[in-house]
């Protein structure tokens, strides 16, 4: 039973962040994360790299140029490399993150509240 409840718990923090043609799935952080980011003054890089756990709409041509049209399994090591040099990436990905978080604190605000 617990197996099942940290999935949904999971779950629940994803989001989907489109950037251009490319949809990534993305993890809300924890509050325990926000505050190890405030402490470490993550920058966005950071941020997209750590927090992707997959894509839609990526080829291998869009990964390396001049690639084939297959669709490359998403692997953190493969996102680590290709996120690294595609900056236009980390701000729209973090700033999604930071409104997921920020949503996630007002709603506990809230049910704090009640």
């Amino acid at each position: 039973m617990s197996n099942a409840l940290i999935t949904r718990l999971k779950k629940q923090r994803e989001l989907k962040v489109v950037v251009g043609k490319f949809t990534f799935t993305a993890r809300r952080p924890t509050d325990v994360e926000m505050i190890e980011i405030g402490r470490g003054g993550a920058n966005w890089h950071a941020l997209a790299e750590r927090f992707v756990s997959g894509w839609d709409n990526v080829t291998e041509d869009d990964v390396v140029g001049g690639g084939g049209s297959d669709k490359p399994a998403f692997s953190a090591e493969l996102w680590a490399e290709w996120c690294a040099d595609r900056p236009d990436f980390w701000q729209p990905i973090a700033n999604a993150l930071l409104d997921a978080y920020k949503a996630h604190a007002e709603q506990l605000k809230d049910t704090a509240g009640k």
